[in-house]
């Protein structure tokens, strides 16, 4: 059983995704997933579990994988399961749930009896899907957030999303890959890519694949994290040295008048008056 006590120190920045995905179909269905996830940095982790279902939301028992960043899920057969991950540490205390990740498995491997194939029978589909729409990168402070609505292709699986600090990925297999993002058509989609370093750029590529593996990458986009405390900072930096913003000014004290020059006001006041009534009635 979880400790529910320190749930909430654990894990810190857990980040499940589903790299590939290998099905067997002979002699009988089995497909085995390989999950992947961004380490936990505390001092005294343990390991992670693994836990898994067929249904959101609820899992069987979990399994231990010890303190290892990738594990294979094998014996799988057709249908949808979800994966999330959880860390722990050497007093056994547990963390809460990672995000949850699905994929389904289809046997696309049925024989066909006789030598007609039968009226329903479609053709091998080699039609990769749409791009993902209004792919954007949003900063903030040492974190990316990456939004998206998935293509309205009813054979739509996924989105791989992978990236470079230097250049946009060029294909599949270049740069980091950040995950494997499941999902149905027409859903809006939002991930964060955390635990960044501020002031660098990261370009990111998304490729859409749908269920026959045809894949779609030209969709980009790209952002610096940065910290709005250093901005601040900046500003009113910029804004001491004349470089542009507000500043208030406070008159000096050897700028305000003495005694000696407040006591000259009413006399010269006086002076005037005497002079312009004695004009008046001469």
């Amino acid at each position: 059983m979880r400790n529910l006590s320190k749930r909430q120190n654990i894990p810190r920045a857990l980040c499940l995704v589903l790299l590939f995905f290998f099905c067997k179909t002979s002699p009988a269905f089995a497909g085995d997933a390989i999950l992947s996830w961004t380490p936990n940095t505390d001092s005294d982790l343990a390991g992670y579990k693994v836990y898994y279902g067929t249904v959101s939301g609820r899992y069987g028992t979990p399994i231990t994988v010890g303190n290892q960043t990738a594990y294979t899920v094998t014996g799988l057969g057709l249908g949808t399961y979800y994966f999330v991950l959880t860390a722990y540490d050497v007093a056994g205390n547990e963390s809460a749930f990672s995000n949850e990740i699905s994929k389904t498995f289809f046997d696309t491997s049925a024989p066909v009896s006789g030598n007609t194939p039968p009226e329903d029978a479609q053709p091998s589909d080699t039609t990769p899907p749409a791009d993902v729409q209004h792919f954007s990168a949003v900063p903030g402070d040492r974190e990316i957030t990456l939004q998206w609505i998935n293509p309205p292709d009813v054979d739509f699986a996924g989105v791989l999303i992978r990236y470079r600090t230097d250049r946009y990925p060029s294909d599949l297999n270049d740069g980091e890959l950040l995950g494997d993002f499941t999902g149905e058509p027409n859903q809006s989609m939002s991930v964060t890519h955390s635990s960044l370093e501020n002031g660098v750029t990261y370009y990111y590529a998304a490729a859409s694949y749908d269920l026959h593996e045809n894949r779609q990458s030209t969709a980009h986009a790209s952002a610096s994290p940065f910290s709005l405390i250093s901005q601040i900072d900046d500003g009113q930096n910029q804004a001491a040295a004349g470089g542009g913003g507000c500043v208030m000014r406070f008159p000096q004290e050897e700028n305000l008048p003495g005694p000696a020059q407040a006591a000259e006001i009413p006399l010269l006041l006086g002076i005037f008056l005497f002079m312009f009534l004695k004009r008046r009635f001469r």
